[in-house]
């Protein structure tokens, strides 16, 4: 994924009004962080911890989606993301209006993704022994594609296109 600016950041988003980008709130970590070998970017709002945001690029475009995190009861869930199937402790439901019309006519959709959005480490792990131990390689490359793919449908959902 290509760093961006704040400018950048903010004029990515699909599913919110102006009046809602204003308000989102820039981490610093973001502009130092490596956006190299990752499949999205996402943060959680420090002042209102239940919304969050990530950033997607398909086709070398950004596109931001600004989410809301449900209450769970769960302990554990798989992603539907990366499909991690060590890592289920932090995994939320994550929910996000649509695109347009739709999404200001109040619809939703919901996905269960890590609650720090750290996919892209998770699928660059080295496989365990019954995971593709005979060639570790074409494991991570496939995690690293099927966390794409599920990342970009997501967000052709909420634009209303598949």
């Amino acid at each position: 994924m290509k760093q961006l600016t704040e400018n950048q950041v903010k004029k990515s988003f699909v599913n919110a009004s102006r009046r809602e980008v204003e308000k989102i709130r820039i981490p610093d970590h973001l502009a130092e962080a490596d956006w190299t070998d990752r499949e999205y970017i996402g943060w959680t709002d420090p002042k209102i911890p239940q919304r969050a945001y990530v950033i997607v690029s398909i086709d070398d475009v950004p596109h931001g989606l600004v989410l809301r995190s449900t209450p769970s009861t769960k302990n554990q869930a798989m992603c539907n993301w990366c499909e991690d199937i060590h890592e289920l402790g932090n995994v939320k439901m994550f929910v996000a209006k649509k695109a347009g019309s739709s999404g200001r006519n109040g619809n939703t959709l919901g996905t269960l993704v890590h609650g720090d959005f750290n996919c892209s480490e998770l699928v660059r792990t080295p496989p365990r022994a019954i995971e593709g131990q005979n060639d570790p390689e074409a494991f991570i490359a496939r995690r690293i594609a099927t966390l794409s793919d599920h990342a970009e449908t997501f967000v052709r959902r909420i634009m209303g296109s598949k």
